[in-house]
């Protein structure tokens, strides 16, 4: 009797599981093979179906009748899903990688279940720097489809578009997305408003890293406007920061302060602590632009997480400030301090960061130390080649003129 209480509850799960990731209410799957009363005893695991509403069921889920009698131990891998979710949401990648490595080398069963440890695995790869995940993500893309799960297949190439951009790869990554886009108003259920918003994020940060800053500034509105008017307001204090460093880059200062302050009310409002930091750093950036060099330091010695992995984009703006205050042996130190990691992917931040070794040279320079000043200045231009214009490139370019004639 327990065995068969463990397959009824298997089975009713397996439906469950498939019905929400569908987007189908119970009524909808039930249609008038059924009452809802009975699906519901179904995916409760208090009835056992017949095979005839096994298959009706599976019909109306996009899948065959043999996936929900498929062996009971590939239901051990739900709890397994639960935490590696946890982890994943404590930011805890690194853990995740090592738990997950042996068993992702091994055969997982074709299950729904199986696909979202593919899916945790490589997403925490791609955060924690770790190289890899192709095959795997492939892998997860074939057990979507096999369930007729295309809004999930689609989710799974929005990540495979992340490791292109992570290799500086924007053409093939902007491409990737549109195409996701694509594929997604054609086969989808009913409209996931988070993940559109995803996909209008991802392509006007991918087009600002390929010099197209107004077509990032009409993918970032248009995810504003679908946003407010689903009432949904997901990534709209990224959306702002995005508008607010484009109109910085073009100069319009009172813009860019205008869309951060709504970038500031969003982050306030979620409470999320990275959002916040962001925000404080595009404080910093603004009174940079504004010669407010005392407001620099000031909000630089305010910054609430000093352990922070964007501490080095501080230091280069308090060297920065402290550059143009002719403090040039407390600007060299705060510079100094300035890591370009890995981790860094896009080239407006790459750029910000390079433009360091520009302030550098400046100050050794001012010091009369030239061929420690051109040794600095060349290497920040030789980093930038290929980037896309923008006010630090511009700053690095222009410093090497100064020093390399």
């Amino acid at each position: 009797m327990a065995q068969q209480m463990t397959t009824k509850q298997t089975i009713g799960d397996k439906v469950k599981q498939l019905r929400k990731a569908k987007g189908l209410t119970q009524t909808d799957l039930a249609g008038e093979h059924m009452t809802k009363s009975m699906l519901s005893q179904i995916e409760n695991g208090r009835a056992l179906p017949s095979m005839s509403t096994l298959q009706f069921l599976a019909g109306r889920l996009g899948t065959d009748a043999g996936y929900f009698l498929e062996g009971e131990h590939e239901a051990e891998l739900a709890p397994l899903v639960r935490e590696m979710g946890q982890l994943f949401k404590a930011k805890k990648y690194k853990e995740i990688i090592a738990r997950l490595k042996t068993l992702i080398g091994t055969t997982l069963p074709m299950t729904i279940d199986a696909a979202r440890l593919l899916e945790l695995y490589v997403s925490s790869c791609y955060y924690a720097g770790t190289k890899g995940g192709e095959a795997e993500l492939e892998r997860a893309a074939l057990i979507y489809e096999r369930f007729g799960l295309y809004v999930e297949r689609a989710k799974i190439q929005y990540i495979a578009y992340a490791l292109l951009f992570a290799e500086n790869r924007y053409a093939e990554g902007l491409e990737l997305i549109r195409r996701v886009r694509k594929e997604y108003m054609s086969s989808m259920v009913k409209n996931d408003f988070l993940f559109e918003i995803d996909l209008y994020y991802a392509e006007s940060v991918t087009l600002s890293a390929l010099g197209d800053y107004s077509g990032c500034r009409e993918a970032a509105l248009a995810a504003l406007k679908l946003s407010h008017d689903e009432g949904v307001y997901s990534l709209s204090d990224h959306l702002y920061r995005v508008l607010s460093l484009m109109s910085l880059m073009a100069g319009e200062l009172k813009q860019a302060e205008a869309y951060l302050s709504k970038a500031k009310l969003f982050a306030e409002f979620t409470e999320a602590a990275e959002s916040l930091e962001l925000v404080h750093l595009g404080e910093i950036r603004l009174a940079l632009a504004k010669r407010s060099y005392g407001e620099v330091l000031s909000l630089a010695e305010q910054y609430p997480a000093k352990d922070s992995q964007f501490m080095p984009v501080v230091y280069l703006m308090t060297g920065a400030a402290l550059y143009h205050l002719e403090k040039d042996e407390e600007a060299l130190a705060s510079l100094s301090r300035v890591i370009l990691k890995d981790q860094v992917y896009h080239p407006f931040d790459r750029a910000n960061l390079l433009t360091a070794y520009a302030y550098k040279a400046k100050i050794f320079a001012r010091q009369g130390r030239m061929e420690e000043a051109r040794h600095e200045a060349q290497f920040a231009y030789s980093q930038v080649k290929g980037y896309p214009p923008s006010i630090y490139v511009d700053m690095i370019n222009e410093t090497y003129r100064e020093l390399h004639g």
